[in-house]
């Protein structure tokens, strides 16, 4: 009898295994964190390999590990000692980041092809938050965590004020004079005659005129600070970076200006990062690139929960900016950087919602010139950030540096289809580690359970 039990055991053994190998491999987060799990100091949740040194360094200490192959090929390893104030902790400190190598490599290469100096370049999965690649060619004269002038970028916040409180007169055409990008107090209100500009077309050539216009004659001082606040521009926008700065409004050529983005505010390349993701389904995204912590025991530690998506603005007004902001790199600011030499799109078939900004600035002395925006623009999958700061020399701007990282993206062999993406977007893989339910929520650290997530809400 007893052999019998034993060999029954073997058959069920064999039943159970022949069945697992033909499921797909899935991540199952458990309900909650086993005992004796704690939290990681703060300072490794700051931890971000964006410069080539760093980055390299985290390759090749992943390269080192003896489990190389259960991390996963794509995943980046740094060690940080655990601080003197927490005897809980067995340092030295593993680090496991969501970065995606082959894309961070293939990024690195765009900019120092375009010999960008002073760069920061940001690819996210723009339903997750999940950063999947940042580039930074100088930390230390271009550190990413700090703020810089947002320029016309702002434009799409001034937009997104003017379309919730008057939707009226942000869709009637702007009357403006002279050169689009010279403001004066005299030209805060629609002449009587002039040439006129749709919303759309006011966005993708970044007239100064008529964001100035509509911030004071549609939106007003207080609604454009609450729409700044629920875009997140005075907070920090993840663990490290500075808070966005909105400087005082006193008058009417000061809320021009900041409308316009010729003065009144500094973001960092990550609040440019949740703008973009704004425009996916209207909700405010944290961004996040560390998945998982380990001490030197082994002791995986608990990371904290991510904070829910809070609404900016509605699914439609979110897609009705998208639809607009297509125009900026089809016959906008970015239109030459969307195609080829032969005057082609770059991506084929994969439109691009977009916006440009540059503006001078002091702290630091340069010139400041961005990207940013979000592919497809139908069933947006990737965020994009590039930013710039520029001397008297350059080589590209930062449209072209965006359409390039697209292009390692979305194509393949000369070919280019959304579906590529999924290269890098979705899950880390099973392998790379165990998933964690932080909050009493269940929102999970998994990209696509965290998605599953926030669509239930």
């Amino acid at each position: 009898m007893t052999l019998v039990f034993l060999l029954f055991g073997v058959v069920v053994g064999l039943v159970t295994l022949a069945l697992r190998s033909q499921l797909p491999l899935q991540r199952s987060p458990i309900a909650a964190p086993p005992s004796g799990f704690t939290d990681p100091p703060a300072l490794v949740l700051t931890q971000l390999p964006s410069g080539w040194s760093e980055f390299e360094q985290a390759v090749q200490q992943a390269a080192s590990l003896p489990d190389t192959a259960a991390l996963g090929a794509r995943t980046l390893v740094e060690w940080v000692p655990a601080p003197a104030n927490r005897p809980d902790l067995h340092g030295p400190l593993r680090v496991e980041y969501a970065l995606d190598v082959a894309l961070t490599e293939r990024v690195f290469k765009v900019l120092r092809k375009a010999n960008a100096r002073r760069a920061h370049a940001i690819v996210l999965d723009a339903n997750s938050g999940r950063v999947v690649s940042y580039a930074s060619t100088d930390v230390g004269a271009f550190p990413p965590n700090r703020t810089y002038p947002a320029a016309s970028l702002i434009k799409v916040v001034t937009a997104a004020a003017a379309l919730k409180k008057a939707p009226e007169a942000a869709r009637r055409p702007c009357r403006f004079t002279g050169s689009p990008y010279k403001l004066t107090r005299s030209r805060l209100h629609p002449p009587r005659k002039g040439r006129e500009s749709s919303l759309e077309r006011s966005l993708a050539m970044s007239n100064n005129q008529c964001f100035a216009q509509l911030a004071v004659n549609a939106v007003g001082d207080v609604a454009l600070l609450d729409t700044l606040d629920r875009f997140g521009w005075r907070d920090s926008p993840a663990p490290g970076h500075d808070a966005g700065i909105v400087e005082p409004v006193e008058g009417e050529y000061e809320l021009g200006r900041l409308g316009c983005g010729l003065a009144g505010c500094r973001i960092t390349p990550l609040h440019a990062a949740q703008l973009a993701m704004a425009l996916v389904r209207g909700e405010r995204v944290t961004p996040w690139w560390i998945d998982n912590v380990v001490d030197a025991r082994g002791r995986e530690l608990r990371l904290p929960p991510l904070p829910a998506p809070g609404r900016i603005m509605s699914e439609d007004l979110a897609q009705e900016l998208r639809e607009m902001l297509v125009l900026t790199t089809t016959g906008g600011t970015a239109r030459s950087a969307f195609r080829n030499v032969r005057g082609r799109p770059l991506l084929d078939g994969v439109k691009v919602a977009g916006k440009t900004g540059n503006l001078s600035g002091r702290d630091p002395k340069g010139r400041f010139e961005w990207f940013m925006g979000v592919a497809p623009a139908d069933r947006p999958s990737i965020a994009v950030v590039v930013v710039q700061m520029h001397d008297d020399l350059w080589w590209q701007n930062s449209s072209q540096l965006a359409a390039s990282i697209l292009h390692e993206v979305f194509c393949e062999r000369s070919r280019c289809r959304a579906e590529l993406a999924t290269r890098y977007t979705g899950t880390l893989g099973d392998a790379v580690a165990p998933v964690f339910l932080n909050d009493a929520q269940g929102v999970a650290r998994n990209p696509v359970q965290r998605l599953s997530a926030i669509e239930a809400r």
